[in-house]
């Protein structure tokens, strides 16, 4: 699936979550969100691993840290169709030419 379309529809659903929460429309709601769910990911890391008093092992810990990941990466999504940036060519421009150096 190309990162446009999932791009476009984390953008919605966000729209659809201010909405159903009274959350005034903007980027920086969107940036302090994907803030909040980046902490989250790593305190879900952090358990896993073992470094932290809250412990995470095997499917619980694997899951747990997917689901956090998917947060971070959903926002970030809807942040760029936000912002009017173009998330797959914004990768490959600057993580992918990285492919040829090798």
């Amino acid at each position: 699936m190309k990162l446009a379309s999932l791009q476009t529809r984390c953008e919605q659903i966000t729209r659809r979550y201010e909405a159903a929460f009274g959350i005034a429309p903007g980027e920086d709601w969107l940036v302090l969100k994907l803030q909040e769910e980046l902490g989250e990911f790593v305190q879900a890391y952090l358990a896993a691993s073992g470094r932290s008093r809250r412990k995470l092992a095997g499917d619980g810990a694997h899951t747990a840290m997917a689901q956090e990941l998917a947060d971070v990466m959903g926002f970030a999504l809807a942040l760029a169709e936000r912002l009017g940036i173009d998330a797959e060519a914004a990768l490959e421009a600057k993580w992918m030419r990285h492919e040829a150096a090798s």
